[in-house]
């Protein structure tokens, strides 16, 4: 087997299901006529790879909002945020990246123009990793200067307000996908409606 056959393979491992009988054949027919066509069968298969894995950060962002179920959402935003702990205990540093990554994931699903959820739970997330970074920072500030008996810096007063506001944005973000997949169901339902004399 070739190298190109077995990264091919590996893209249509990587395609959701939903998709992937569509893109597996067309896939391998553009590798099977890529010699004659005079296409490296290696861009064949680089190129299935880049289309699978859009297809893949594409899903996982539906799956954020809610647009494939609100089990799945569920699912999906908890295991968000239990793993933001695990990261903390691991790298304190690495804390950030699943958030960041659901950021990028609520990019990479949108389809189509902006609605109004799609934009307040992205600022709301936004606003909330913002609100959370400055809060430890004033906390570790506060907590510095007692630990040498100084008096609090008059910046760590920021601190409670800071957190309020992160809490608002952590409410709004929830009230928006409570929204968002509320909106999505009729139009599974419409997807998943049998046709009629079916």
């Amino acid at each position: 087997m070739s190298r190109a056959v077995r990264r091919l393979n590996r893209a249509v491992r990587i395609t959701p299901s939903a998709d992937r009988d569509r893109y597996a054949s067309e896939w391998r027919g553009d590798l099977s006529s890529a010699a004659e066509l005079g296409i490296s069968p290696t861009e064949v298969a680089r190129g299935a790879s880049r289309i699978a894995w859009r297809l893949r950060i594409q899903r996982w962002g539906r799956i954020l909002t809610g647009a494939e179920g609100d089990g799945r959402a569920a699912v999906a935003w908890a295991m968000v945020f239990a793993s933001m702990p695990v990261a903390f205990l691991i790298l304190p540093a690495l804390w950030l990246v699943p958030p960041v990554a659901m950021v990028v994931l609520l990019c990479a699903a949108r389809q189509g123009p902006w609605r109004a959820t799609d934009s307040v739970m992205l600022g709301a997330t936004v606003l909330w990793l913002v609100c959370t970074v400055v809060y430890w920072w004033l906390w570790g500030v506060a907590f510095d200067a007692a630990d040498v008996n100084k008096p609090l810096p008059a910046i760590t007063k920021w601190a409670d307000p800071i957190f309020l506001v992160g809490l608002a944005a952590f409410v709004a973000f929830w009230v928006a996908l409570a929204i968002s997949v509320i909106r999505a169901a009729p139009a599974r339902g419409r997807v998943n409606a049998p046709v009629a004399g079916e």
